[in-house]
């Protein structure tokens, strides 16, 4: 299990940004972060959501979710509106990580990262496991599974300070075979 911590590294680990023209996570950030942590743009999370609140989206959730409300609807065009001729909809989006993981939510409006998570807008071609739209208080509001793989980090960091420190496993490793070493010469 890697780390929950996010951030940056020399060529980016775990899953890339596949949105907006490999730019954005499907949460709309650019460099992952703590679940629960506040995102690069300043999003705060309200809360975290119990797992039996998670029902709606699909996927299996371990445990409870922080929940991230955008405070910037997303706009796009929903060419299944209006019987099939389509209609440009405004809907609030609401994010959400699970807790000990790596988040990638964050407020985004680039159109070319809406385009490539929205698609067409039809409630049938979007990404099940990454977005829903679920009726919230009698308003239909996106959903995004904002939840990324821990040790999942955005490329453009430096891996030169990690290199140069061991990791605890192996530093218990070298531990065990020094006292080994000891051993067998002390014989």
């Amino acid at each position: 299990m890697g780390s929950n911590a996010g951030g940056r590294s020399g060529s980016g680990s775990g899953v890339q940004p596949s949105y907006g023209g490999g730019r954005y996570y499907g949460g709309g950030a650019r460099v992952p972060y703590a679940a629960g942590g506040r995102s690069p743009a300043g999003l705060v999370a309200l809360g975290l959501l119990p797992i039996a609140g998670l029902a709606f989206f699909a996927g299996a959730w371990l445990y409870p979710a922080y929940l991230y409300p955008y405070s910037h609807p997303y706009t796009f065009h929903n060419a299944s509106a209006n019987n099939g001729t389509g209609a440009n909809q405004t809907k609030p989006v609401k994010c959400l990580c699970q807790q000990y993981s790596v988040c990638g939510c964050d407020e985004n409006d680039d159109q070319s990262y809406l385009a490539s998570l929205l698609g067409n807008g039809s409630t049938e071609a979007l990404n099940s496991s990454l977005v829903r739209v679920a009726n919230v208080n009698n308003t239909d509001t996106i959903f995004l599974n904002g939840t990324l793989p821990n040790g999942t980090t955005a490329a453009g960091g430096s891996d030169s300070a990690a290199a140069l420190n061991l990791p605890h496993k192996a530093l218990g490793y070298v531990v065990i075979a020094t006292a080994v070493t000891l051993a067998v010469f002390s014989l």
